[in-house]
């Protein structure tokens, strides 16, 4: 039997659980939409679609001057409506993110119909 050793701790590795969405839409799309709305101030983003997992790295501009940053958002296939909305939300800094959301997510809806 082996003896813990005092000096080292097992960490659990970052825990990612994402919801699947089956239903068909165009994600990027939703995405530049969503972002047309949100409008992220001295921030510029680039989204693309991603493989496995939505995916947000955000960085400093030093080109756009004090605060400016940017942004690259990975999309999955499977990735849904509400998660795209909240991570854009999130990274938009909005200050009530669930009410960002639900506007965007009944914007999107209108303009379907």
């Amino acid at each position: 039997m082996r003896v813990r050793d005092p000096h080292h701790v097992a960490i659990d590795r970052e825990r990612h659980v994402e919801y699947r969405d089956p239903s068909e839409f165009d994600r990027i799309a939703f995405a530049m939409r969503a972002l047309d709305r949100l409008r992220p101030k001295r921030m510029t983003v680039a989204v693309y679609p991603a493989l496995a997992a939505l995916r947000v790295e955000r960085g400093k501009n030093l080109h756009r001057g004090d605060g400016g940053s940017w942004a690259i958002v990975g999309i999955p296939p499977h990735a849904s409506r509400e998660h795209i909305a909240y991570a854009l939300a999130e990274l938009a800094g909005v200050e009530s993110v669930p009410y960002a959301v639900q506007t965007l997510l009944a914007a999107d809806t209108n303009a379907e119909a």
